[in-house]
């Protein structure tokens, strides 16, 4: 079925030339391996269209191919070493296979990771995905690797010039991992207080549009910070929903993590009966998850 589906959109391929918009349709209902093949097949009809190494970069890190993601954004940015997407796409997946080797050949393209990145920074100052992935890369590494959170916040600081909530929730992130979960809490309440200055959260907007406008890391943290101030619930569940829509290998939060604050965000509703559904979820993906466990637990307690 797959083969003949493939047979059928590929001359479409050809003559259309409108690769973004089929490569989106295949990613919105997951389906990653078609996509690589009918990229796979086109590409061998134009090996350097430039446009279809990054779509075919992007579906390998769909797909948690880091490795071969890798590959395909160096060669972008052999062509084009000024490119901010390039180095930001380039810097981003190869993180993630330092992160998946866990040795000495993964620990050695740190460095490459962060002069992408704060490459990709220095060209584009207003480049917002960019700055939150240099706020995760310093949180999340360790200081011996030249983890800093210090640095994180720099880079928060330059969110926050951008864009209120945007750096309100990135401070949070960095407090909440450093440990200081008060200035985290101070900045989760700043950072929902703010959310009104942004357009997108004033008016009804498709659900693509509105993903395509966030980092998907904001969704998770909005919606943890409804959770934490027991407040704007129904705002806290409609992003946790973006954010499980949305998420792939790319992010940082787990699904079962999601499941969990949507568990949460029901419980403070006094949606029993949801929240157990949303904490079942949870321990089905990972049966150990300890803080899952516990919510299980408590949300027994209202049992009528």
């Amino acid at each position: 079925m797959k083969k003949l589906l493939l047979i059928l959109l590929c001359p479409f391929f050809l003559i259309s030339q409108n690769y973004t918009q089929e490569f989106d349709s295949l990613v919105e209902v997951k389906n990653y391996d078609l996509a690589v093949k009918i990229l796979e097949h086109y590409l061998s009809k134009t090996p350097e269209d430039v446009v279809l190494i990054e779509l075919m970069g992007d579906a390998y890190g769909f797909q948690s191919q880091w490795s071969k993601a890798v590959v395909a954004y160096k060669s972008l940015l052999d062509l084009d070493p000024n490119s901010v997407t390039y180095h930001y796409k380039y810097a981003g997946v190869l993180g993630k296979l330092a992160k998946e080797e866990r040795k000495l050949s993964g620990i050695g393209q740190i460095s490459k990771v962060k002069t992408s990145f704060l490459t990709a920074a220095k060209l584009d100052p207003t480049h917002i995905n960019v700055r939150w992935a240099l706020v995760e890369l310093y949180t999340q590494l360790p200081s011996f690797l030249g983890g800093s959170y210090e640095k994180a916040l720099i880079y928060a600081d330059q969110l926050k010039q951008l864009s209120k909530p945007n750096g309100y929730f990135a401070k949070a992130y960095v407090f909440e991992n450093s440990s200081r979960e008060d200035l985290a809490k101070i900045n989760y309440k700043n950072g929902l207080y703010s959310l009104n200055e942004l357009e997108c959260f004033q008016s009804v907007l498709s659900h693509s549009t509105h993903l395509s406008m966030h980092v998907n890391s904001l969704h998770f943290l909005i919606a943890k910070a409804c959770v934490l101030h027991n407040t704007q619930l129904t705002i806290g569940q409609q992003h946790i929903h973006y954010y499980m829509e949305a998420i792939s290998s790319k992010d940082s939060k787990s699904l079962e993590e999601a499941y969990l604050i949507q568990s949460q965000l029901f419980k403070l509703q006094n949606n029993v009966s949801e929240a157990l559904s949303a904490i079942e979820q949870a321990l089905l993906l990972k049966p150990d998850f300890k803080a899952a466990l516990k919510e299980r637990q408590l949300i027994l307690l209202l049992k009528p």
